[in-house]
């Protein structure tokens, strides 16, 4: 009895973790704000970060460009590119695929171009991304 329960607890935190992942749902809420007193209480307490364009750790210097790379995890992550605090690529735009995925952005504007991927598992060419050539 008491073990079927905590494999259902364990599935369905699993379960939930990858579906959180997936559709890359954040959540801010920990569990000092769920349970605490008052609402004056837990404002006083909370003292987030700043944040930064495309969620990295400290600003850009002027004249530089913000962007993050993130590979994913197998079939469980896909990969992200964001530049300028826009995400141009990821797997819930459904513009990525396995191998190399590729973002063609202005270098002076930022303004992002072009997205493609080149499935290397495939095998043959990039047909239909000549621009990389």
């Amino acid at each position: 009895g008491a073990a079927k329960l905590v494999v259902v607890v364990a599935i369905f935190l699993l379960t939930f973790y990858v579906i959180s992942q997936v559709f890359e749902i954040k959540m801010d809420a920990n569990l000092g704000h769920i349970f605490a007193r008052s609402a004056l209480d837990a404002a006083a307490r909370s003292t987030k970060p700043p944040r930064y364009k495309c969620g990295i750790s400290k600003a850009c210097p002027e004249k530089h460009f913000a962007f993050k790379m993130a590979s994913g995890a197998a079939n469980v992550v896909g990969p992200k590119i964001c530049v300028e605090d826009n995400i141009l690529m990821s797997g819930v735009k459904n513009n990525v695929g396995r191998g190399i995925n590729v973002a063609l952005v202005n270098g002076r504007t930022g303004e992002p171009l072009d997205t493609k991927f080149f499935d290397m598992w495939g095998g043959g060419r990039c047909s239909y991304c000549s621009w990389l050539e």
